[in-house]
């Protein structure tokens, strides 16, 4: 039996195991004593080739994702990810360095990719978000390791894709806008990053639920949400006077929902997007968005940094493809213990009467 199959058994970390079986570190009594029960049940045998590997190299992994602050917080929930597995691995000789690109200057990617590769990393964690500029550099460091985090690359081989399906997605968005609004009428896409997969993937997804329903029109439309967006979604009301929903592919939606709100359009429109990021949370609870879907973000950066670690420092085979679970966010099934205390008004933006 192995370190990894203990920690599933236990329902722990690869590192919570390895601090019992090494005995450093703090460990709760109780999982001390369950994960010793695994052992003496089914047997531990240390790997001594891989326990001197770990203690005379150290294992670098680099991770290559969007600036933190860019997209409203949605990759600093990733990077909470991968510094929580981080922490984990680092009694097991783990270390990560970190390298942010500018999503918005796709001709900048390679020299900032590059940087990392200076620090020598063993293999790397990447945000495929920008696919041709991925790929050129995959392509020209094409014997390391990599996983991917946040979006597929078809044609693409890494260790291991830690994603959501984003075809599914996007048709789960349909399912759910037809259960919010069954009415017939246009139904808009909202993009901001076109080229992005799974962007383009979650848009498919959408139109694809509503193809065969007759009565149903969808509209795609891209926004530069550094133009503000007003103008373009003011003229698609005027041309489609029947707008019943909009779905949005990322974790803009709050974005779009202000818009929405203030061109006093909200009542005849059902809004869904992406993630739980700080400010779609006030947007739901106020009523200007009507649902969530979650990719559990800091899921994926843990996860990932873990595969990596599988691969380079256990010798095991890891997953090709672990799909993150679509998690749906209704007003009535979201916790917050801050809508108790904070005002609605203090959240909400004044709406067109």
């Amino acid at each position: 039996m192995t370190i990894s199959e203990i920690a599933k058994l236990a329902n722990v970390s690869i590192g919570t195991v390895d601090r019992v079986l090494h005995k450093r570190g703090r460990v709760a009594p109780e999982t001390v004593e369950k994960i010793m029960t695994i052992v003496n049940d089914y047997g531990y045998q240390a790997n001594t080739f891989a326990r001197n590997l770990k203690l005379s190299k150290n294992f670098h992994i680099g991770v290559l994702i969007p600036m933190l602050h860019s997209e409203f917080g949605y990759w600093n929930l990733i990077y909470e990810g991968i510094l929580k597995a981080a922490k984990e691995l680092s009694p097991l000789a783990v270390s990560i360095d970190m390298v942010e690109f500018d999503r918005s200057k796709p001709e900048n990617f390679m020299n900032t990719a590059e940087k990392l590769l200076i620090k020598k990393p063993d293999a790397i964690l990447l945000a495929p978000v920008l696919p041709d500029a991925a790929r050129e550099f995959l392509a020209k460091y094409n014997e390391m390791d990599y996983a991917f985090i946040d979006s597929p690359l078809p044609d693409m081989f890494p260790v291991s894709t830690v994603v959501q399906n984003p075809f599914r997605g996007g048709y789960l968005a349909g399912r759910m806008m037809n259960l919010l609004s069954p009415q017939e009428g246009t139904y808009i896409t909202v993009q901001t990053h076109k080229a992005a997969y799974n962007s383009s993937e979650r848009a498919r997804g959408f139109k694809t639920f509503f193809s065969n329903k007759k009565g149903y029109r969808n509209i795609e439309l891209e926004v530069q949400l550094t133009d503000g967006g007003i103008e373009l979604l003011e003229n698609a009301y005027r041309e489609y006077s029947d707008i019943k929903g909009i779905f949005v592919v990322n974790d803009a939606v709050h974005r779009i929902a202000n818009i929405i709100a203030l061109l006093g359009r909200k009542n005849q429109t059902v809004l869904i997007g992406y993630d739980l990021i700080d400010q779609n949370r006030k947007a739901m609870l106020c009523g200007q968005v009507d649902c969530l879907l979650s990719q559990r973000p800091d899921f994926q950066g843990y996860t990932a940094i873990y595969q990596l670690y599988r691969k380079g420092i256990l010798n095991q085979m890891p997953d090709p493809t672990i799909c993150v679970p679509i998690d749906i966010i209704l007003p009535e099934n979201l916790e917050d213990e801050r809508s108790t205390i904070i005002p609605q008004e203090a959240l909400c933006i004044p709406r067109n009467k």
